[in-house]
């Protein structure tokens, strides 16, 4: 078994669970507190981006880094 991790919109969360719970093969639906703002959102989408810019990374491949 695995858990996901969802984040939704505070408006269809309502809507979600209920679409959830209707799917057999879902054992679970529960709701965390936990308060997500965008800052985080997007500072974890930034650091999952690849910053090398092409030149830096062909330098990088060309001195063996």
């Amino acid at each position: 078994m695995k858990k996901l991790q969802i984040i939704v919109e505070e408006s269809k969360i309502k809507e979600l669970t209920d679409l959830f719970e209707k799917l057999p093969y879902v054992k679970q639906v529960k709701e965390s507190n936990e308060v997500i703002n965008s800052y985080t959102l997007a500072s974890k989408k930034s650091l999952g981006e690849d910053w090398l810019l092409e030149d830096d990374d062909e330098l990088q491949k060309l001195y063996g880094k």
